[in-house]
């Protein structure tokens, strides 16, 4: 069946206005059409509930679509380094690392500093005063200090003799390195060698340079490298800081406590402030300090000084 031809005012109609769009600029149509008008009248609701979103995901080829996404053109326009600072992950990851290092640190602080407090008990055995023994400087240590805190009491002679062997590494490895570098540098500035130095002008150079290292490190921040990695510092017997001379009259009488047979040391394990001959000349003491984090005994050993009132 042949579909019925239009009529003559139908072809009239589509003549007119076929002629009327074509003279009619676009523009000037959508001038006069008010779209908030429009879309305020469009329900958005009725016509979302119109599409079948499942079958319009059925009809997307995925695999075609990925296959003709550049991957790698996406990714040079994304800048990776500015979106990882962004998102602080390099700030995360320094926090994590250093509190990991932090805490590991600590396990190993405490059970040095157990050692410490299992020896005072059995010397405290051996050696019965009358009378508390002294925990630290009245300006560090309150009395209510708990039995767990170890934060600035006196420190022991383990981890004193401990920090003392890493500050000995450490002035002997710098003092190495240094001596490499400078006897280079002479060697290919001045022609001058090194090993032609007597014996003794380089034990000179070596003490000079341990001295001017405790002397130093302790004047500016009351601990060495060594000391700083045990978790101790060196105070007036009050608390306070010590000052540039104190720090070098105590390097200086350092080696009375180790001559004669380190009889000067001993102290340290005999004297309840555990203060050598060098300390109670100079009027300082080492004390347990930690920096940001508290000093604190190993958990059994702090509850078995808590149960015992010690």
């Amino acid at each position: 069946m042949t579909p019925p031809e239009p009529s003559l005012l139908g072809r009239v109609a589509g003549a007119v206005t076929g002629r009327v769009v074509d003279a009619v600029p676009a523009e000037v149509i959508l001038d006069h059409v008010d779209l908030d008008a429009l879309l305020d009248r469009v329900d958005v609701n009725h016509l979302l509930d119109r599409v079948d979103v499942n079958r319009l995901l059925d009809r997307i080829d995925v695999d075609r679509l990925l296959a003709r996404a550049d991957v790698n053109a996406l990714l040079s326009d994304v800048e990776l380094e500015q979106l990882v600072r962004r998102a602080g992950i390099p700030d995360i990851v320094a926090e994590t690392t250093g509190n990991i290092a932090g805490r590991t640190l600590d396990v190993a602080r405490r059970q040095v500093v157990g050692v410490d407090t299992v020896l005072a008990g059995v010397v405290g055995r051996i050696l019965p005063r009358a009378g508390g023994a002294p925990t630290g400087p009245p300006a560090l240590v309150a009395a209510s200090t708990s039995a767990a805190s170890a934060t600035g009491r006196y420190a022991g002679a383990v981890s004193r003799l401990l920090a003392l062997a890493l500050d000995v590494a450490v002035v002997i490895g710098t003092y190495s390195a240094g001596t490499l570098l400078v006897g280079y540098l002479l060697d290919f500035l001045l022609g001058v060698r090194v090993e032609d130095l007597p014996e003794l002008a380089a034990t000179l150079l070596l003490i000079t340079w341990g001295a001017a290292y405790f002397t130093v490190s302790t004047a500016i921040s009351g601990r060495t490298i060594g000391k700083a990695v045990v978790g101790l510092r060196v105070v007036t017997r009050l608390g306070s800081p010590v000052g540039p001379g104190a720090s070098l009259l105590r390097v200086l009488l350092l080696p009375l406590s180790t001559s004669f047979l380190g009889l000067g040391a001993l102290l340290i394990v005999v004297r309840r402030d555990r203060r050598g001959l060098h300390d109670l000349l100079v009027g300082t003491c080492v004390v347990y300090d930690w920096g940001d984090r508290p000093a604190e005994l190993p958990g059994p050993l702090a509850a078995y000084l808590q149960a015992h009132g010690a």
